[in-house]
Formats: C-alpha cells, structure tokens, sequence
C-alpha cells in the first residue's frame, strides 16, 4: 500500500514540473530534413512582462511579419537562408515562427539571437506604431540535424554521363545556319576560282549602277526645272538651263565633254562613240536629241522667239513638253538591247 502512494505521490509531482519544462517549446516541420529543403521552425514561449516596443505587447493578440534583411540573418547566409519570420502573440503567449532553407548536412546550430532587436527593426517606418528601446530578449533554438541528399535519393554513385541539353529551336537555328556556311564557302571558292570572271561582273554592275544613277539624277532636275518653271519669266533663260541639264548627262553618260559641241556635230559624234554604225533604236534617239537641241537653239538665239502655250496634240506648254521629251530621251539612253544600246 505504501509503494502504491509512493508512485502516485512521485507522479502527481512529476506533472506539477511538466507545464514548467514545457514552457518554451520548439516544433521542426518536416521531421526529415535535408538540404535545399524548406524548413519550418515554430519556438512557443510564454511572459507576462512587456518584453517588446510599441503597441505589440500592448495588444491581447496580434501578429506581425519579421524583416529577413536583419544583420543577424545576413550573418548566417552561408549556413540558411530565411524566407519569413513572423511573430504571434495571444494574450501571454507568443509563437515565434521561422521558415528557412539549410545549406549544409550535419546538425544546424542557429546561433541565439536577441529576438527583441529583430522586433524594433521590423518596426521602423510602421506608420501609427510607437517604437521604444526594450530590454534584450534572446532566443536559443535547438540544434537540427540536417541529412544529405545523397542519403535520401540512396544513390552513392556519380550520375552516368549524358549530352548537352539543347534549347527548343536550337537544333534548327544550327541546321540553318549550317546551310549558310556551306553556301557562303561555295561562293568564297567560286570567286576564287574565276576570279577574273567576278572582277568583270562587279565592275559592270558598278558601271550599269553609275549610269542608272546618272540618269536619276538628270531626271530629278528636269522635273525640279519643270516645276519651278512659272517662276523663270524668260524662255531664253528656260531653253538655257534645259539643254544645259542634258548636256551635262551626255557628258557623265559618255564621258565626253558635250558642253561645247554644237547641234550638228552631235550625229557624228555618237557615231564614232558607236565604232562607225548605229543601230535603229540609236539612231531614232539621236535624231529625238538633235530635234530637242535645235528647238532649244531656236529659242536661245532667235531675238523674238517664244514657246508656245499650247503645243502638240495634248495642247500643253511647249516648256513642259520639251521637259517630257528630255525625260523621255534619258529614259531611251538607258533602255537595254539585246546585242547594243547606246
């Protein structure tokens, strides 16, 4: 009967002690944790004093959200990274709860840490919450062990050797991308090999490109002298800088300086340019040339000459028809034939 009291004496003493080692309680969560794995740490202690500034203590139950950027997070990087941390408070108890990722294996041994201090930093620029300097409140979280991936996957080996991984798309750029070294390399050795051939096509392109640049040119002015022929009250002075436009092209075209060389020595001219003969097609554009030349002539040194206001079939200003023709006339230099051209 004795021992029978003795044991129910020693377990009611017993559970007296058990709300004080109870206390201040910490939960890990999971209960196998390994590294890069997300950690849930909750440390539920219990105080009757105001052990924190601002309203916080104040309050009967509240809550509030930690700043990770504390000194004493960024202090222990290499070891965990803290994700959150929040505090709770339900009239005398408060939780404190964690939630970090363990880079190293082995037991974790969080450092303790004074959790007053975090409180006022997460305070600052709260609008409405008074901050004030609260005594020290240090918090010792047990040690976690933290085990190896290696351990959890149970592959002891390296992993077996394997390709490159390639993007979605890539495979096809690099096709492409083939395909035009090959072709630019045929083209590279082309050239090499008949190289006199190339030089001969690029100087004619070269040459066919100056001429047709030539003639823009010479059409952009006569069209520029036709509009801005109301504002040139002499015909003498429009007939002038007409045939000064085209003589000026005749000379780029050719290379021979038609400045000076008067309208009837222009057939015999493009006649030893032409190597003695002309076509039909030369020779019809000359004769247009000749007939603009002397109509321009006319109008230069005939004392009383004037163009007419209504000339040809369309009844146009004889200004602006003789333009056309010019425009005409450049544009029949430049028509390409299939043996000669002019």
């Amino acid at each position: 009967m004795k021992k029978i009291l003795r044991t129910i004496f020693l377990i009611l003493l017993a559970l007296s002690f058990l709300p004080l080692a109870a206390e201040n309680i910490q939960f890990v969560m999971p209960k196998m944790i390994y590294t890069g794995d997300t950690v849930e740490i909750r440390y539920i202690f219990h105080s009757d004093a105001l052990l924190f500034s601002g309203d916080f203590s104040e309050k009967i139950s509240a809550s509030m959200a930690l700043r990770t950027d504390h000194d004493f997070f960024k202090a222990n990087e290499q070891k965990f990274a803290v994700k959150s941390a929040s505090l709770e408070k339900i009239n005398s108890e408060y939780t404190l709860t964690l939630s970090l990722i363990p880079w190293k294996t082995g037991f974790l041994q969080i450092p303790p840490f004074n959790l007053s201090s975090i409180v006022e930093f997460s305070m600052q620029d709260r609008g409405g919450m008074s901050v004030r300097r609260s005594v020290p409140f240090v918090v010792s979280l047990s040690p976690i062990e933290v085990k190896s991936l290696v351990a959890k996957n149970g592959n002891k080996s390296f992993m077996a050797e394997s390709g490159p991984l390639v993007l979605p798309g890539t495979t096809a750029l690099l096709a492409l991308l083939g395909i035009l070294s090959v072709i630019l390399f045929s083209v590279f050795l082309f050239t090499i090999l008949h190289l006199p051939k190339v030089a001969k096509f690029i100087g004619d392109l070269s040459y066919i490109y100056s001429l047709k640049r030539t003639s823009r040119k010479a059409i952009k002015r006569l069209l520029t002298l036709q509009k801005d022929s109301p504002k040139i009250s002499s015909d003498k002075d429009f007939a002038e800088k007409l045939q000064h436009i085209i003589r000026e092209f005749l000379s780029k075209r050719f290379s021979y300086n038609f400045s000076t060389v008067t309208t009837g020595r222009i057939y015999g001219i493009f006649s030893e340019l032409c190597g003695g003969s002309m076509s039909g097609h030369q020779s019809q554009t000359i004769e247009s040339l000749i007939e603009i030349f002397s109509r321009l002539d006319y109008m230069r040194f005939c004392e009383k000459a004037a163009f007419l206001e209504k000339f040809g079939s369309d009844e146009k200003h004889e200004r602006i028809v003789l333009s056309e023709n010019a425009i005409k006339l450049i544009e029949d230099f430049d028509k390409e034939e299939d043996d000669d051209s002019v």
